[in-house]
């Protein structure tokens, strides 16, 4: 499950949220006021400078920053490698994790 934090009319969202229609990924969206002040709010709150702004549910509501609408594309081409090679969600995480704690 994904968690997408999203301006309205921003194209990177849509996309995003196209994406994860086309690969039949369960998500939710919450609809952040475009407000200077609130959206300046949940930028130091989650520690990114652009919507959308994307989780991924590693456990029952423990969630992992995935980043953007280019992380999750990269995201998605990872689980399609992993998934060819039959491997397990939980290899998949662990890869996220590695990949993500270096930067």
């Amino acid at each position: 499950m994904f968690v997408l934090y999203v301006l309205e009319g921003c194209p990177y969202c849509e996309r995003a949220k196209e994406l994860l229609r086309s690969e039949s990924c369960k998500y939710e969206t919450v609809i952040v006021p475009n407000d200077m002040k609130i959206k300046t709010q949940y930028k130091k709150k989650y520690g990114m400078n652009s919507f959308p702004m994307i989780f991924v549910e590693r456990e029952r509501n423990h969630y992992l920053k995935l980043g953007g609408c280019s992380d999750l594309e990269e995201y998605i081409e990872i689980a399609k490698n992993i998934k060819n090679t039959h491997l397990a969600m939980d290899n998949l995480y662990a890869v996220y994790e590695n990949m993500y704690s270096r930067k």
